[in-house]
């Protein structure tokens, strides 16, 4: 009888117990909420607790903007959790595409985080209930899929008092974030072979680069240069040079320190001559 009242405790235990509640104070994989999955949220196996705020915040470094990510693009997410009247939290987390599979590779798990499989898939959850006034947060890597146009990022969460049991907790309400593929800038033709451009022999190197790279070229006369970097989508993430030089040959350091990882476009301007040359940002 012991032995099936043990069994019947561990077959209730889901996303989180508590941290005196040793035996399963540890994520378990498939409570997300995405689609073919659960949640405490759903099914009610922690309960009993009540929060009169509480909300699951995504975000990533570099940010997602408009909802958009950059194919191929590695991003630091933080899952923070808040729920008033608590101060104990774990959670659950997938990133599916349109097929219901995983989206990219998660991987480098922040402290508190560890990945475990359910059904194929991969989560991100919680390795012990994380200690925080009013809330906590939960971080890991996650490099976006080079093909495909959306990527839904499901969470879910759960709030505990420590009381050694699944009673009295409040399982907070799953999330989710849907995210799409930002669309290319077409690649600019180089202008390098044309006779009568001021600008030729263009040449980034190292590449891919890490913290730095430099940009080579040759000016047939003297003329404003402006050297950028582009994100995909042809935004402007930092300008390297933006100045009249000389004719002649030029080369000049490019830093790439707080660049996210990722593929970039250098794009170098001469009077209304455009160069442009992809470029991979490496760790």
């Amino acid at each position: 009888m012991k032995k099936t009242i043990t069994t019947l405790v561990l077959a209730s235990v889901t996303l989180i117990g508590t941290s005196a509640f040793i035996k399963s104070s540890t994520g378990i994989a498939g409570y997300t909420g995405s689609p073919g999955e659960v949640s405490c949220n759903t099914i009610g196996c922690h309960g009993g607790g009540s929060s009169p705020s509480s909300s699951i915040a995504v975000s990533s470094v570099p940010a997602f903007t408009n909802n958009e990510f950059v194919p191929g693009t590695s991003y630091m997410i933080t899952v923070q959790l808040t729920a008033t009247n608590f101060n104990r939290y774990g959670f659950g987390c997938e990133i599916l595409d349109a097929s219901n599979v995983n989206a990219g590779t998660i991987q480098n798990a922040g402290a508190g985080v560890k990945f475990l499989f359910s059904g194929g898939r991969k989560n991100a959850v919680h390795t012990a209930a994380k200690v925080g006034t009013g809330g906590a947060s939960f971080s890991f890597e996650w490099v976006a899929p080079s093909t495909g146009d959306t990527a839904t990022i499901y969470v879910a969460g759960n709030a505990v008092n420590g009381n050694g049991s699944t009673s009295g907790d409040f399982p907070i309400p799953p999330v989710f974030v849907q995210l799409n593929a930002q669309e290319p800038e077409p690649e600019p033709v180089s202008i390098s072979e044309n006779p009568s451009a001021f600008i030729s022999g263009v040449s980034v190197f190292p590449n891919p680069a890490s913290g730095l790279t430099s940009i080579s070229y040759n000016l047939s006369k003297n003329q404003p240069v402006s050297v950028q970097l582009l994100s995909l989508n042809g935004k402007v993430v930092r300008e390297f040079i933006n100045e009249t030089q000389a004719s002649g040959a030029h080369s000049h350091l490019l830093d790439l320190q707080n660049i996210a990882p990722g593929m970039y476009f250098v794009k170098t301007l001469v009077a209304d001559q455009k160069v442009a040359q992809k470029m991979i940002a490496i760790h």
